[in-house]
């Protein structure tokens, strides 16, 4: 291809790009398109929420907050993209964002099963058993919903060890007031 074809290539041509070397496994040339469907539309929502995933599977997680955050001010009312910077935040040990995050995807999409199965964890590791138990449950009743069997399993599994560890049934953790 001649720089002067590649010249004329469009941001979302780029993109395109992007997902096709995305699904061969070619990370270098996945970037490259990305980044210059950036560069091109800076934007471009997909392509900053693309390149934040690629670089989270690749474990880069400062890198894939980065990504994250500039989606987010593209698009803030996008609940998958609180969910994802609340997971990189929860592993780069900005606990305080991941709760944020987290909450915010519940907030925009309360049926949003695994933000909730995802927070319940971070508040088992600080010790809030109310909600822990709390968010379990809605975990579970929306994987219940959607057919997810493995997944309400487990959020059911984790309520039942949650509540003898913590003296609690979900009917005590059905609201978070008071």
């Amino acid at each position: 291809m001649s720089s002067e074809q590649q010249a004329e290539k469009t941001a979302e041509e780029y993109f395109k790009d992007g997902l096709a070397f995305s699904k061969l496994g070619d990370d270098r040339r996945t970037f490259e398109s990305y980044k210059k469907a950036i560069e091109l539309d800076p934007d471009h929502f997909m392509a900053h929420f693309n390149i934040a995933i690629r670089y989270g599977k690749l474990r880069m997680n400062l890198e894939a907050s980065k990504s994250f955050r500039e989606a987010l001010r593209l698009k803030p009312e996008a609940p998958m993209v609180h969910y994802s910077l609340a997971v990189v935040s929860n592993l780069i040990g900005e606990m305080e964002e991941a709760f944020k995050h987290y909450k915010e995807a519940i907030r925009i999409n309360p049926d949003f099963g695994r933000a909730h199965s995802n927070i319940a964890m971070l508040f088992y590791g600080l010790k809030y058993g109310k909600e822990t138990i709390h968010h379990l449950a809605k975990a579970a009743d929306i994987f219940k919903e959607t057919g997810e069997d493995f997944m309400e399993k487990n959020a059911r599994d984790l309520m039942q060890e949650c509540g003898s560890e913590f003296g609690l049934i979900p009917e005590d953790c059905l609201t978070l007031e008071g």
